[in-house]
């Protein structure tokens, strides 16, 4: 399989609310942009808060226009991945209202019997729409839920993972399953391990950003993300090539130079980068360099666009401001450097002018000893990435 080049996509005057405030027209024209760059997938966000208004009850006019979507990513020559729990995005958890008690406390979403039936109709419900079409890349079961709540349990957890993965594969059967996972399945000790999701996904994803990590050098470090996609493959160790399913970073206006901000991170004050335009353009081309060598599957850029202005008093661009600009095209639809990268090395590698290398083999003990101090072995193994002479 060739190295793949995806893109994760809410559309630039709409983002989070594009299902409310739908316009397929204009789904259309910014896919068709989308198959210009020359990338390969688009991965969407079946938002929860929109699709299960209430217990047990899926929005069937949202699931059409999801399928609505994929039909215009597919009329653009492009393949699809569905996100289909997603309650953690940019910034902001999207809880429904039904899943809060009366002090806004949700439930528990691995355990509750009401809020995991409704999480297995909604997965049945938008996989059997899209079963069968050759445009359905793979479905995500999830994007990084962690962060809007943690297992309780390891087994928690796997059991959660294992029964919507397994509703998935009986409403659309043949079809590959991923499941959304991040930087904080590599560090910490929370209950979403990484070989657990291997053993149910079909694929092996990874989420990494420097601007979210500690252990990386600058807020443009090249080498954290072809090292965590490296280091997934190896607690995964399902002999699989790992694919780094969202990457990216966020910029200044067009012509600024890079400024360090403060800035939201899920109420948290933390300092972001908005890098200038053109270091985002080098940073794109030297971690896509990097993940080639590193012998990814491929690599998909967060995000599509930079939203519009008129946004952004509403959450969470209201607040979380780097969330403002992760796009490879402004929001007035213009294309960034960055985008160049992208159309760039899809025409060498249609031409055969890309080489994976074999996925490196750099973890050194084993799985169950690494989460024993997940933040510490992660330091101590990017501690010898780095050292490699091609670092």
């Amino acid at each position: 399989m060739t190295f793949e080049l995806g893109i994760n996509y809410w559309p630039r005057r709409r983002a989070m609310y594009m299902w409310r405030d739908f316009d397929l027209a204009e789904v259309r024209e910014e896919m068709a942009q989308i198959a210009d760059i020359g990338f390969d997938v688009v991965r969407l966000f079946a938002l929860t808060q929109d699709f299960l208004p209430r217990p047990l009850t899926v929005a069937a006019h949202m699931v059409d226009r999801l399928v609505g979507v994929a039909m215009a990513a597919k009329d653009a020559g492009l393949k699809v991945v569905p996100t289909l729990i997603v309650l953690n995005m940019s910034g902001r958890i999207w809880w429904p209202e039904w899943m809060l008690d009366d002090q806004g406390r949700p439930g528990d979403l691995y355990s509750n019997p009401t809020i995991l039936r409704s999480q297995a109709l909604l997965v049945e419900t938008c996989a059997r729409a899209l079963a069968g079409d050759d445009a359905i890349r793979a479905f995500d079961l999830s994007n990084e839920i962690d962060d809007a709540q943690r297992p309780v349990s390891r087994d928690a957890g796997w059991l959660w993972a294992s029964l919507l993965a397994n509703t998935i594969r009986r409403a659309a059967g043949g079809t590959p399953i991923q499941i959304g996972a991040h930087l904080p399945s590599l560090t910490t000790e929370h209950n979403m391990r990484i070989d657990d999701l291997a053993a149910i996904a079909d694929e092996d994803v990874m989420h990494a950003y420097p601007l979210y990590s500690r252990a990386a050098r600058s807020f443009l470090d090249p080498e954290l993300v072809p090292f965590s996609c490296a280091l997934t493959a190896g607690l995964a160790a399902s002999g699989r090539r790992p694919l780094m399913q969202e990457f990216g970073l966020c910029t200044a206006p067009p012509g600024a130079a890079g400024q360090t901000i403060t800035d939201d991170f899920l109420g948290t004050p933390r300092s972001q980068y908005l890098a200038s335009e053109d270091e985002a353009a080098a940073y794109y081309d030297a971690v896509l360099d990097r993940l080639v060598r590193t012998g990814a599957a491929g690599a998909y850029a967060w995000s599509y666009a930079d939203y519009d202005a008129r946004l952004f008093h509403r959450p969470p661009l209201d607040t979380a401001i780097r969330e403002r600009t992760f796009g490879l095209v402004r929001a007035d639809g213009q294309e960034k450097p960055a985008a160049g990268v992208f159309r760039d090395l899809r025409t060498r590698r249609d031409a055969g002018g890309i080489v994976r290398s074999n996925v490196p083999q750099i973890l050194d003990v084993t799985v169950d000893e690494y989460y024993r101090a997940p933040e510490a072995n992660f330091e101590r193994l990017y501690a010898q990435w780095l050292m490699q002479p091609s670092s």
